[in-house]
C-alpha cells in the first residue's frame, strides 16, 4: 500500500510540474513568455554601476578624487580640497603664488564652471586661499 502511495505522489508531482510549462513561448493563460539575451543584466541597458557618468556609481571618496582632478588643469590651480554636506560640494582651490589678485575671480569662476558641468548632482560652492 505504501509503494502505491509513493507512484500516486510521484505521478501527481510529475502532472504539476508538466501543468507549468510552457509550449512555443506560451503560457496556459495565453500569455508570451518573455525571454533575454544572456548577458547577466536580464535586458536592462548600462545597469553595470562602474559606468563612469553613472548616478549610482560614485560616493563621496571618489567625486572627491575625480574633482580634484577636473581643476588640476585650471590655470592658476596649485591644489585642492573638497568638502561635502548632503548634495552641497564646498571647494576650497589654493592658488599659484605668482597670481594676481585681480585673476583670482576668473580662476574661482573657472573652477567653478567646470564642476557644475561634470557634477550636476552638486550644488558647488568654490573659494579661493592663497
Amino acid at each position: 500500500m505504501k509503494r502505491q502511495g509513493v507512484w500516486m505522489l510521484a505521478g501527481f508531482c510529475l502532472l504539476l510540474a508538466l501543468t507549468g510549462c510552457a509550449s512555443n513561448g506560451k503560457t496556459n493563460t495565453g500569455v508570451k513568455t518573455q525571454s533575454y539575451k544572456q548577458d547577466g543584466y536580464l535586458g536592462q541597458t548600462n545597469t553595470h554601476p562602474g559606468l563612469p557618468g553613472h548616478h549610482i556609481v560614485t560616493d563621496y571618496g571618489n567625486d572627491n578624487i575625480s574633482m580634484r582632478q577636473a581643476i588640476k588643469n585650471v590655470p592658476g590651480v596649485a591644489d585642492s580640497t573638497v568638502i561635502f554636506n548632503g548634495s552641497d560640494a564646498y571647494v576650497t582651490i589654493k592658488l599659484d603664488s605668482g597670481l594676481s589678485p585681480r585673476e583670482i575671480p576668473t580662476v574661482e569662476q573657472q573652477a567653478a564652471t567646470v564642476l557644475r558641468f561634470n557634477y550636476p548632482r552638486y550644488t558647488i560652492h568654490v573659494q579661493s586661499m592663497k
